[in-house]
């Protein structure tokens, strides 16, 4: 048997038995009479890619888009083991590299900010605070992309300071929204998506992380959806979101 089946084989079996990462979707495409595309996306675009997702399929309601989302890095991971993805976006061209793609498109960047309480009763005023050791932070696993920027912008005394090193962004924004932490590293969109469950602290820091679109299949369907991701109409729904022009 090819490799590349033997191994939708195997996870399909895997994925009988386990969910690994959140899906949204209505369903089998083709029993509505329409194409799908499966898009694995990175966690924090979870609420910007739905709205995109839905805007393509009001401009194209022949096409039904399934989401997927986790950490950049447990998605690439998931799709060289067979994982059937059509389109991956990726939060930095690193990982969207390690994956068989078609092309790969930069369409978006994003910057780190700090995350705490509303209120921030811990009086966090910058990243120089963040390395008080009294201080409970909440960063990501320095193999997703925004582990990565965080010690590119914190540096490694930051890095060990942390408490906590979750495996995607949306892990640390989860540890702020619930309280276990005084402050966490997220990006900035994280941060207006949360709204007032969070405070935001900005950090003056050049850095910032290429997202990136790998075109995984020839499905037709699949490279209209990448058009439209770096289509004026959606690029204004990531400019809204807080996302910055590639």
């Amino acid at each position: 048997m090819h490799r590349a089946a033997r191994a939708r084989l195997l996870w399909a079996a895997c994925t009988a038995l386990l969910a690994v990462v959140g899906c949204v979707g209505d369903g089998d495409p083709a029993a509505a009479g329409r194409r799908g595309v499966t898009v694995f996306a990175a966690s924090s675009l979870t609420d910007v890619f739905g709205d995109i997702a839905a805007a393509f399929e009001a401009a194209r309601p022949d096409v039904e888009v399934t989401l997927q989302f986790a950490g950049s890095s447990r998605l690439a991971t998931q799709i060289n083991a067979g994982a059937p993805a059509d389109v991956f976006a990726s939060a930095d061209a690193r990982t969207a590299a390690r994956v068989d793609a078609q092309r790969v498109t930069v369409f978006a960047r994003n910057r780190l900010a700090v995350a705490v309480p509303p209120g921030n009763p811990a009086d966090v005023n910058g990243l120089a605070s963040l390395t008080d050791r009294e201080l409970v932070l909440a960063i990501c696993a320095p193999e997703v992309p925004c582990g990565t920027l965080t010690e590119r912008v914190g540096g490694p005394g930051l890095v060990a300071a942390a408490d906590t090193r979750e495996p995607g962004v949306r892990g640390v924004l989860t540890k702020v929204l619930l309280g276990e932490v005084d402050a966490g590293m997220v990006y900035v969109t994280d941060v207006l998506a949360a709204g007032d469950a969070v405070a935001g602290i900005p950090i003056d820091h050049p850095a910032s992380t290429p997202y990136s679109l790998a075109l995984l299949s020839d499905s037709p369907e699949a490279a209209a959806f990448v058009d439209f991701v770096l289509s004026p109409t959606a690029q204004e729904l990531l400019a809204a979101a807080g996302f910055e022009a590639a």
